[in-house]
């Protein structure tokens, strides 16, 4: 499967190392095989890609990029054909809830990270893809998506939020 455009979320914190990762030279290189020509980055309050340009030259990959944006519909994620983001329960959540594929990275500079147990967990289940940060380039080229369930948030909601608050209080 192609993904032809692309949204990387790091919600509202700060996940630099992310950013940095989509756009390193592996990255880039897989995103151009699995047919990624538009790459969204919402950077929260971290620091923008700056090399776009050469980016566009070299991979062929046009970048949007910015800090947050309140839109209802959440049209990048409606329009993404994989998600990249970060752990956080309120992106898996966003992910799952607009059926779209997705791959969550586990931060792992964040104390008391529950991010892990929440990714294994969603993996585990077969909803979303999960990696660390150095692992993304091989989790994108692996990505099958057909593999993936759909999420039918009626059933699941009470679930995911018991088992958030389980986890949160362990």
């Amino acid at each position: 499967m192609s993904f032809k455009a692309i949204y990387v979320t790091v919600g509202t914190t700060r996940f630099d190392e992310l950013v940095e990762e989509v756009v390193s030279a592996q990255v880039l290189r897989t995103l151009q095989q699995r047919g990624c020509r538009n790459l969204i980055i919402q950077y929260g309050h971290g620091r923008p890609v700056q090399n776009t340009d050469n980016i566009r030259k070299a991979y062929g990959i046009s970048i949007a990029q910015y800090a947050f944006k309140l839109e209802t519909p959440r049209t990048d994620i409606l329009n993404a054909d994989l998600i990249i983001g970060h752990a956080g329960a309120g992106t898996c959540m966003d992910i799952l809830n607009h059926a779209r594929p997705g791959i969550i990275v586990i931060n792992d500079r964040l104390m008391d990270n529950h991010q892990k147990e929440l990714a294994e967990q969603l993996s585990e289940e077969g909803y979303l893809f999960y990696c660390r940060v150095q692992g993304l380039a091989k989790t994108i080229e692996q990505a099958d998506v057909t593999k993936l369930k759909p999420y039918e948030n009626r059933n699941n909601m009470h679930t995911f939020v018991r088992y958030l608050n389980e986890m949160m209080t362990a």
